[in-house]
């Protein structure tokens, strides 16, 4: 199941996030060109070397991901003549949310990502607009990228057996999102402000957020000519509103770059 969505050629350079056991590391290796991994447990990491010692295309590395600079590390291997454009892993919830997040702003380096990941946190990447697990990553996962749902593994298959499911994703990043939504500095501002406190109405979330840039009655205009209610909460608004909403405020010269870069929120 996790091999087969790799759409794994010879010719690849496959990024792992957690070797593990190295169980997963092995299985690839004979399939790519070389498998990179990453594991930030040391106690596992001696036996790792031992037990993989044979496959001479793994590459095993030290560290914790999440001190890892992603961009510098995947350019480094480009310029190496390794180009990384797959990236897998069985992420831990408390990093799950922060690392899909860096993963999507790396789109020009990879293709996809594959995550094992806790069937709440899957939940977030796939929820539609008025659900409760709409959020911020909700919305910018599904303007940089297609996730897609691959299957969804019980507690059972672990030992110990954890209280959750799992839920097996595939993030398949778009080197050109698909929605014109202006620049995508101030598209990301205006999602951040309307998901700032939930049960404000969007009137006012923006109106607060950007309380040096925007007047309530600027706000009001945009929202009418739209066909945005005033009465509108910023969880209920989809994707394709976001992106007309963040470029009407830029078309009218009310948010942009510059006042991106002067604001003190």
């Amino acid at each position: 199941m996790i091999l087969s969505s790799l759409d794994l050629d010879r010719e690849d350079y496959i990024f792992e996030i957690g070797s593990g056991i190295g169980t997963l590391t092995a299985a690839l290796a004979p399939l790519v060109k070389k498998v990179i991994s990453l594991e930030k447990d040391k106690r596992l990491f001696p036996l790792l070397k031992e037990s993989l010692n044979h496959l001479n295309n793994i590459e095993l590395i030290d560290a914790d991901i999440m001190n890892l600079d992603l961009a510098i590390f995947l350019q480094g291997r480009r310029d190496k003549g390794e180009r990384i454009e797959k990236i897998i892993g069985n992420l831990p919830y408390y990093i799950s949310l922060a690392l899909i997040g860096r993963i999507i702003e790396l789109r020009k380096y990879l293709k996809f990502a594959v995550f094992l990941v806790q069937k709440e946190v899957a939940d977030r990447l796939f929820a539609k607009a008025g659900s409760k697990e709409y959020g911020i990553l909700s919305v910018l996962t599904q303007y940089y990228a297609q996730p897609k749902k691959i299957h969804l593994v019980p507690p059972t298959v672990f030992y110990p057996a954890p209280q959750v499911n799992s839920m097996l994703v595939k993030i398949n990043l778009y080197q050109k999102p698909l929605l014109p939504v202006g620049e995508e500095k101030v598209f990301i501002e205006v999602v951040k402000a309307s998901f700032r406190e939930r049960r404000k109405r969007l009137i006012n979330s923006l109106t607060s957020y950007f309380s040096s840039q925007l007047s309530r009655e600027e706000v009001e205009k945009v929202l009418t000519e739209i066909g945005i209610s005033q009465d509108r909460r910023g969880e209920t608004l989809t994707l394709e509103e976001f992106a007309h909403l963040s470029r009407v405020l830029q078309e009218r010269k009310i948010l942009g770059l510059g006042s991106m870069n002067n604001s003190t929120n």
